[in-house]
């Protein structure tokens, strides 16, 4: 039987429009990309609209495919590497993982190797594509390229467009961590230009006495008066501020590159609650 050079093209043809169907989802440190068929149906975080929801998700279900660029307020893009750093369980990768995936997990697992999530977020009519690292505790912070590359290599601490320092409310001790880490940051590398957000987590945890002691107003009027940076307290178990959190660091991006601020939201009132958690309800990054 002669080969047919027709059917063995039909059959290539069909092969390829098979693989080509399994759509690449968030990357992840090790390379792995989570796969989906059929493609999900993309949009953007718009961090206006999530701050009027309370930080609720946006649902996906009805976008047309092809109808991004329409329905998108943004009218272009910016990348932006921000890197999150604190001692450990302070809360760094549930806060990521509550804005990104609306998920929180009561189990503490402590992070082991390098993460990186890929957000797309709308502030102002705006687009940005973030690219988020959560890394392991470090030691210190390398002083020089030689130094990171031998001890911290494929962090990208040096080469961050921003920084997001965690600590735990209810356990003081570890604002200690970011202040000697905030000094050597600002040792290490020429800090004009690139924002860093002081982050309060465990909201929740804060018990009235902390609340009211000098020791925690000492804590909030060194960030805001001596390091004049942005502070924001929140609680990524019931997902209150987490939106706010990333919503004052694009707000200071925007304020190093010369843009004016977006409007600030009326204050919620809403009390501390947990969102249900319902796949139709998650939205597809890009």
């Amino acid at each position: 039987m002669g080969f047919d050079e027709n059917a063995y093209a039909k059959i290539k043809s069909s092969s390829h429009l098979r693989d080509s169907s399994l759509t690449i989802g968030t990357k992840t440190a090790s390379g792995r990309r989570r796969r989906s068929l059929p493609p999900p149906k993309k949009c953007q975080l718009d961090l206006d609209y999530l701050e009027r929801r309370g930080g609720e998700t946006i649902s996906c279900e009805n976008v047309e495919s092809g109808s991004k660029e329409e329905e998108s307020p943004a009218d272009s893009l910016d990348r932006v590497k921000v890197v999150f750093l604190g001692a450990p369980g302070v809360g760094k990768s549930s806060i990521i993982r509550q804005f990104v995936w609306s998920e929180f997990s009561e189990e503490y697992r402590p992070t082991e190797k390098r993460e990186t999530f890929y957000p797309s977020v709308v502030l102002a009519d705006r687009l940005y594509e973030l690219k988020i690292t959560d890394l392991p505790t470090i030691p210190f912070f390398p002083v020089s390229s030689h130094l990171e590359w031998t001890d911290f290599r494929y962090y990208g601490l040096r080469s961050a467009t921003a920084y997001v320092l965690v600590f735990d409310l209810s356990n003081q001790e570890t604002f200690q961590y970011i202040r000697k880490l905030r000094e050597q940051i600002y040792e290490a590398r020429d800090m004009r230009g690139v924002p860093l957000l002081v982050v309060g987590n465990k909201q929740d945890e804060l018990s009235s006495s902390v609340a009211s002691g000098t020791r925690y107003r000492d804590i909030v009027n060194l960030v805001r008066k001596h390091w004049r940076c942005g502070y924001v307290e929140c609680s990524a178990r019931f997902n209150c501020r987490v939106v706010q959190v990333f919503r004052e660091l694009m707000k200071s991006i925007q304020a190093v590159e010369g843009r004016p601020p977006s409007p600030i939201p009326a204050p919620s009132s809403q009390p501390l609650r947990s969102h249900q958690h319902d796949n139709s309800e998650k939205c597809i990054l890009l």
